[in-house]
């Protein structure tokens, strides 16, 4: 039977999906990547993910995890941090978003609250909205 042209080309289905959990088995899949990335860059006790900058940065950024209790990031959810990131031309979200220095830090998560506080459109979901603002203005207030 030819399946999507799998099976015409000369080689069996069969083969086809051999290979195919053979390589599933080998390198696992993308959703296990992300899972076990979010995992390894989490802080303890939370699930939240964790960018990447100086250790100034990343200290006030697990203060504002810690206190908010707010995950800026959460799977289901598309952040104000990442629709910036993409109308600013990047090409995928990169973990290091807030720069290197607590001075991009500051500017980033500044352009974030302006957003949050006028946005363009209404909120999605103004709920989740409300809790990145939460979020962002703890992380404004622990950079200094």
């Amino acid at each position: 039977m030819n399946v999507n042209g799998i099976g015409a080309a000369g080689y069996p289905a069969a083969g086809y999906e051999t290979r195919r959990t053979e390589r599933n088995a080998a390198g696992g899949n993308f959703t296990d990547a992300i899972n076990k990335a979010a995992r390894n860059e989490a802080p303890k006790g939370t699930d939240a993910f964790r960018p990447e900058s100086s250790d100034e940065v990343m200290q006030a950024w697990d203060k504002a995890l810690a206190e908010t209790g707010v995950n800026p990031f959460p799977m289901n959810r598309i952040s104000t941090a990442l629709v910036l990131h993409v109308e600013s031309g990047q090409q995928g979200l990169s973990s290091t978003f807030l720069g290197d220095t607590v001075s991009s830090a500051k500017s980033m998560a500044e352009k974030i609250i302006h957003r949050l506080e006028n946005p363009l459109t209404p909120a999605a979901n103004p709920d989740f909205a409300r809790q990145e603002l939460v979020f962002y203005k703890k992380f404004l207030e622990f950079l200094g």
